[in-house]
């Protein structure tokens, strides 16, 4: 059981932010610590997994060079960005859950609908029994670039077994993938003008997150939840991150050139679409400097992705919000691209812990980083986490081969959990 001045340890870490606290900042953390109750570890969990960093499957991000698709009238660095943002989405899918088996039936990024596109999009496979959803019957035709349908039983309502829509809205920078009951939702004609897709629902705008015990995704014309008992229904309305100012200091940092500004809005912008309440940001960026003697992130031996057997960071990022109940975390390394990474509650507080009270499951040995001599209190709560747990990986997301929807959120060290 933790002590009080554990407990006011944490909540000033948590709600100040600062290098040093003044007597007045601890009383005021005191007096709120008898109201707020300490977070339940015993809710959560941590399983350690080895990290393996995935490969790209054959065909993933391949635009399509049918001359008919207005796709190809992308120039060549669009092209590039295009194909680039496919990948990235898939090696994120695959580092949350690695579910995926590469592209299905051959298909490549082409415009839908190809006569007024709304979006680029890519068939991928997913590994039988993934999703853990039934499908139901096939509706409306789904639009494999060549037109074709597998006629074998359908295990959605698109009469595609094992299919993933990746999909890019042509104002969007991110890609987002539709499946399990979303998916069979998204198939119903049931969206705008009694259309289904893209045309009826508009594109994925943001990630599931859990929603009224079941699980939702936000599309551009309103959101599609899919209750426990996997019964789907669209509630239509507008993206809160088309309806919200980007928060005042969001992702500013002196001296940077507007990479790191736009990687965190690109991040709030799909946070906000994924269940993430408004924010307030508590400072501007810090930063960690690893240039000197980069941190090392072991990977596992077996994986021939990465020849080095580690991953290289030489810089973290990180800014918080909401007095210290949301954070965003960006790494830099010259081997892999990485993008923000937000850790919300109930996971921010069990890593912030660190190894002071881990997690049921986090008894690895904790990860050494190079640094020495942080300013202040919450910097140092975060290198705990990061010693303990990792880097983060992905942003936390319902689980998918559960008996019921709970969130996980991938680490370089394992898996944070709810139970």
């Amino acid at each position: 059981e933790l002590s009080a001045p554990s407990l006011e340890e944490l909540l000033a870490m948590m709600r100040q932010n600062t290098a040093y606290f003044d007597q007045a900042s601890i009383e005021t953390v005191r007096a709120k610590a008898a109201l707020l109750p300490f977070p339940d570890l015993t809710a959560m969990e941590f399983i350690p997994v080895p990290l393996s960093w995935p490969a790209i499957a054959p065909g993933v991000g391949f635009v399509t060079r049918e001359r008919k698709d207005p796709v190809t009238k992308l120039n060549e660095a669009e092209m590039t960005a295009l194909t680039s943002s496919f990948r990235t989405a898939y090696i994120e899918e695959q580092l949350r859950e690695p579910s995926l088996e590469g592209v299905l039936g051959g298909d490549f990024v082409h415009s839908w609908p190809a006569s007024a596109p709304l979006c680029w999009v890519q068939n991928w496979r997913e590994r039988d029994g993934a999703s853990g959803e039934d499908g139901a019957s096939r509706e409306d035709g789904a639009f494999n670039e060549n037109g074709a349908f597998n006629e074998n039983e359908a295990s959605n309502t698109w009469g595609i077994p094992s299919l993933v829509l990746a999909i890019r809205g042509t104002g969007e920078n991110h890609v987002f993938t539709v499946r399990g009951g979303i998916l069979n939702t998204y198939g119903k004609s049931a969206g705008r003008r009694g259309a289904n897709g893209v045309a009826g629902y508009g594109a994925p705008v943001g990630e599931e997150f859990l929603y009224k015990n079941g699980i939702a995704q936000r599309f551009e014309y309103g959101l599609i939840y899919v209750d426990p008992a996997g019964k789907g229904a669209f509630i239509s309305g507008t993206a809160p991150a088309a309806l919200e100012a980007i928060p005042a200091n969001l992702g500013y940092l002196s001296g940077d050139d507007g990479s790191v500004r736009d990687d965190f809005q690109e991040a709030w912008k799909r946070g906000m679409n994924s269940g993430l309440p408004g924010l307030k940001a508590d400072d501007s960026v810090q930063w960690f400097d690893f240039s000197g003697t980069p941190w090392k992130i072991p990977v596992d031996t077996a994986d021939q992705t990465l020849a080095a057997g580690t991953i290289s960071i030489t810089a973290l990022y990180y800014q918080s919000f909401n007095q210290g109940s949301v954070l965003f975390l960006l790494a830099q390394s010259p081997e892999v691209e990485f993008h923000t990474r937000i850790i919300t509650a109930p996971f921010l507080e069990a890593f912030l812990l660190g190894s002071k009270h881990p997690l049921p499951g986090a008894d690895v040995p904790p990860l050494f980083i190079p640094l020495t001599g942080t300013s202040g209190a919450f910097s140092e709560s975060i290198l705990q986490g990061l010693a303990r747990y990792g880097l983060p990986l992905t942003d936390a997301a319902p689980g998918r081969d559960r008996g019921r929807f709970r969130e996980t959120q991938r680490f370089s060290q394992g898996l944070m959990t709810s139970r």
